[in-house]
């Protein structure tokens, strides 16, 4: 038996560091939305072993990838489970802020559920999800969402209105762990805009690579209303009556970094794609 489904990006219509928690971790209350930019995951059985297989060859296929620890941490739970090969298709860029491998991850843990037949519901597995990443849990919610804590406890919220987006997508990845070390209470969160609102974490993105400004300049010439992706170094911007052709223009100006159009993504979508509507073949 194979099962597939596709494992969604997001972005952050707003994000607000409350402060440094004595854990470590950082207290943030934001809005998640997930965004039409996917991987696919593909799993199968096979003989007691996880074997993961990643179309992009710069994303680890080993126990640093979020999926294979995923797998990991469900077999730990549940000792008697089998084992699977897994195919993951990348396309969500990595380093960008827009929350691909927390995807990956909820998405391999629903089908490895489900391809083990394992007493488990989504509740539980966003619980071990929350073991292995913050962002991890919001992705068994999906849609519009607020998220408070490190990021893990999730509320659903009603669905914002649909919308078309457009992302940069630097040729550069920026690590989150270094935004948030860099990040301090003082620091003046961006205006927010109509469909934006301010990201506390932009002025340590753009302090730790001279080019993210450049990239947001260039992008909010074009596009007004636009944003750091939560951790960055992805840009997001609302279109708004622009077309393909600013999208375009924007591009030109900007070599080596890609220029994608994209939208928003509801809550009922996001479960038929990801998670209610799986392919099986025999």
């Amino acid at each position: 038996m194979i099962l597939r489904a596709e494992a969604f990006a997001k972005t952050n219509l707003r994000l607000e560091v409350l402060g440094r928690r004595r854990d470590g971790f950082h207290e943030i209350d934001t809005v998640f939305q997930t965004i039409d930019l996917t991987d696919r995951l593909e799993v199968s059985e096979a003989p007691g072993r996880i074997d993961l297989e990643c179309t992009d060859p710069s994303v680890p296929s080993d126990s640093r990838n979020l999926v294979v620890r995923a797998a990991d941490a469900l077999r730990r739970r549940f000792p008697d489970a089998g084992g699977a090969r897994i195919r993951l298709e990348k396309n969500i860029p990595a380093g960008g802020g827009l929350g691909g491998g927390s995807s990956d991850a909820a998405i391999a843990l629903l089908l490895l559920a489900r391809l083990w037949k394992l007493p488990v519901g989504p509740a539980e597995l966003a619980g071990i999800g929350a073991e292995l990443g913050s962002d991890v849990p919001f992705f068994f919610v999906g849609g519009t969402a607020r998220g408070r804590g490190r990021g893990e406890i999730v509320e659903p919220l009603p669905d914002a209105p649909s919308r078309a987006l457009v992302l940069v997508v630097p040729p550069f990845s920026i690590s989150t762990a270094e935004v948030y070390s860099r990040w301090r209470p003082g620091d003046a969160p961006d205006p927010a805009g109509p469909v934006f609102g301010p990201n506390s974490l932009a002025s340590a993105v753009l302090a730790i690579n001279p080019e993210m400004d450049r990239h947001r300049r260039a992008i909010s010439r074009s596009y007004p209303d636009c944003q750091v992706s939560g951790s960055g170094s992805c840009l997001v911007a609302w279109e708004g009556e622009r077309n393909a052709e600013t999208a375009k223009a924007l591009a030109s100006e900007l070599p080596g970094a890609r220029v994608l159009r994209t939208r928003t993504v509801s809550r009922s979508e996001y479960e038929k794609r990801s998670t209610l509507e799986l392919s099986l073949r025999r």
